[in-house]
């Protein structure tokens, strides 16, 4: 991969998410028994036109216009990373057509998601918005992830980590989606520069790892990571742990 030119990997990342969300939309919550052939087709769960990605692709896009630099910056590699900034797009998604691939209103939307654009609607910091009970551990935060990866690709991994973790609050509160979420940043900056899918998750998890062992504040990102690591079933659910592997 490595003489792959960067622009395209980041072009590449950003359509692949895309193309893969259109893909699923006519099959979503369908068990896989019932998909048989998957293929690239309209209508099926949401009765949307072909090519038609979900609330998980518009706000994979929200985020990345979030974190665009501002106009001028000659610097490839400057971000802004705001949470707010992030919660007032994600409203403008709800509230109108922002982000959508046919300028129409959203068809669909997570329940946690919901719940947490109407708490930034009420007024609450986006990084507290995410609902963080034991039933929130959807794949919502994790879905639209990827732009952070390709972004803030030239920061240290421990700012990779927190920014994660407070891209994820903004929905998906609960330490295990904050997780998910930093471990595949991780390991896509990896694959970003070039390593191996194994060696990539490799180094990540020892990453994620050293940096909660290091933290004093970190008992429940540390526990949520065992649990991650150890998780077996990978049913294709919308469960955070699921959904990561």
């Amino acid at each position: 991969m490595a003489d792959i030119e960067l622009a395209s990997r980041l072009a590449g990342g950003m359509l692949g998410l895309l193309v893969g969300d259109a893909l699923g939309v006519p099959y979503e919550f369908r068990p896989p028994g019932a998909i048989r052939t998957v293929e690239f087709r309209g209508h099926g769960s949401h009765g949307q036109p072909a090519g038609t990605w979900s609330d998980d692709g518009a706000l994979a896009l929200a985020l990345a216009d979030s974190l665009l630099p501002a106009t001028g910056t000659t610097d490839p590699l400057a971000v802004q990373f705001d949470p707010d900034d992030q919660g007032r797009r994600f409203v403008a998604w709800w509230r109108g057509a922002a982000y959508t691939p046919d300028g129409d209103r959203p068809f669909d939307v997570g329940g946690t998601t919901l719940a947490a654009i109407r708490t930034l609607e009420a007024g609450r910091p986006a990084f507290d918005a995410g609902p963080a009970d034991e039933r929130a551990c959807g794949n919502g935060s994790l879905m639209r992830i990827l732009p952070l990866a390709l972004a803030e690709r030239g920061l240290d991994d421990a700012t990779a980590v927190e920014h994660a973790h407070l891209a994820s609050r903004v929905t998906h509160g609960h330490p295990r989606c904050q997780v998910a979420c930093a471990l595949y940043v991780l390991v896509a900056r990896r694959l970003l520069r070039g390593d191996e899918p194994g060696p990539a998750l490799a180094s990540a998890r020892a990453t994620l790892r050293s940096r909660y062992v290091g933290d004093p504040t970190g008992t429940a990102h540390r526990t949520a990571l065992d649990e991650l690591e150890a998780w077996a079933p990978r049913s294709g659910r919308g469960f955070v742990l699921d959904y990561f592997w």
